[in-house]
């Protein structure tokens, strides 16, 4: 290459291993090894799960907000949120329903125990400062209960075929029989509501939320169909059999059902936080784009932060760098990307990768680096 290349740099975090600031910076440091003249750009990313706040505060205005909360697991904390100087209020569903808070908990609750209400009432304590405003990154979410918890937080009444009030959670969602949404927050009414889906998958069907995603967070077989059936039974009594059916009703559990619900707009959120951070416009003059996420998978090809920013960026040629690939999406995942590369290949292992994350991508930055000529060489073929 005879000028200097300009090259953005926009991971995902590696959940549970680093952050996407952490991932943007270790790949500049290890491209700057090997192509010390290199423009680059660093843009951590994120599409709607854990470091949407982040990727939104660092590119619009605003001041950080807390709020004390029973989280996912039992356990009040400080949950975050951020407010922009243009009013609106960026929650991140991740802050109190991550999987990383019950990986870390010893004692909490397992997924039939679990729901989404400590989001609900993050929102309602959102709600209470004046803003009329919400955006709401889902993603990394450690509940499967289609968002009832959510809106039983927010006012709705569940009760089961005994009349009695069903709980906030997954095992409450199984004992449905009657949902009144009358008594919903009426703020919600008067509230605007944009959610940032971090994949497009509907709450039902073959590539809903229960059989694409209920196996990693521990559904058997047999609990799948039971889980779907309770999904299709919360539509009927919403009455929202066709938001049931829209792209991004299976985010989280299925919170993009209940959000849709309330009056939320669902949007993919990768490509909306491109807009809203102005990526879009740096992947336009860029000649070489670095993505990637802790482990990519057939996932990944269901709207996922690195197919958006690859196709987003297109024709300019996008690498991907993600600590490991499923060998079962590998093949469709490399007529993506110009290059696809893992941190395991290059520590040996995935204990060795997890160990020691950043050094591994600097290491895999440098061969990247190194490889800059053919990989613009692919992408323009």
């Amino acid at each position: 290459m005879m000028r200097a290349p300009r090259i953005v740099l926009a991971p995902d975090s590696y959940k549970g291993s680093a952050s996407a600031l952490e991932i943007a910076h270790a790949l500049g440091e290890g491209l700057q090894i090997v192509l010390p003249e290199a423009r680059l750009t660093l843009s951590p990313m994120a599409d709607g799960g854990e470091g949407t706040l982040d990727c939104i505060a660092a590119s619009a205005p605003g001041r950080w907000e807390q709020v004390t909360i029973d989280a996912i697991h039992g356990v009040p904390i400080d949950a975050r949120w951020y407010r922009t100087e243009d009013g609106r209020a960026i929650i991140e569903s991740a802050e109190v329903l991550g999987l990383p808070l019950i990986e870390a908990s010893t004692d909490a609750p397992p997924l039939q125990g679990r729901g989404s209400a400590a989001l609900g009432a993050l929102v309602s304590a959102v709600l209470d400062t004046g803003v009329h405003q919400l955006c709401i990154g889902l993603g990394g979410s450690a509940c499967n209960d289609a968002g009832l918890g959510l809106l039983l937080a927010l006012g709705a009444v569940g009760k089961d075929a005994n009349n009695a009030p069903v709980a906030p959670t997954m095992e409450g969602l199984l004992a449905l029989n009657t949902l009144d949404l009358s008594g919903l927050d009426p703020r919600l009414s008067k509230t605007t509501i944009q959610v940032l889906c971090d994949v497009d998958n509907p709450l039902l069907g073959e590539r809903g939320a229960s059989r694409v995603y209920g196996p990693q967070k521990g559904l058997t077989d047999a609990d799948i169909d039971a889980v779907e059936s309770a999904f299709q039974r919360m539509a009927e009594l919403g009455n929202a059999q066709e938001s049931a059916r829209a792209n991004g009703s299976g985010a989280a559990g299925g919170l993009g059902f209940a959000l849709a619900l309330i009056g939320g707009q669902l949007l993919p959120g990768a490509n909306t936080l491109m807009d809203m951070t102005g990526l879009r416009d740096a992947l336009s003059s860029a000649d070489l784009v670095i993505t990637g996420e802790g482990r990519s998978d057939e996932q990944t090809l269901s709207g996922k932060l690195p197919l958006a920013i690859a196709g987003a960026a297109h024709p300019t040629p996008t690498a991907l760098l993600s600590g490991d690939i499923a060998p079962t999406a590998a093949a469709d995942l490399q007529s993506h990307f110009a290059g696809c590369f893992t941190l395991v290949e290059r520590a040996g292992s995935v204990d060795a990768a997890l160990a020691e994350p950043l050094h591994w991508v600097r290491e895999a930055a440098t061969h990247i680096g190194e490889s800059i000529d053919t990989l613009i060489a692919a992408g323009q073929r």
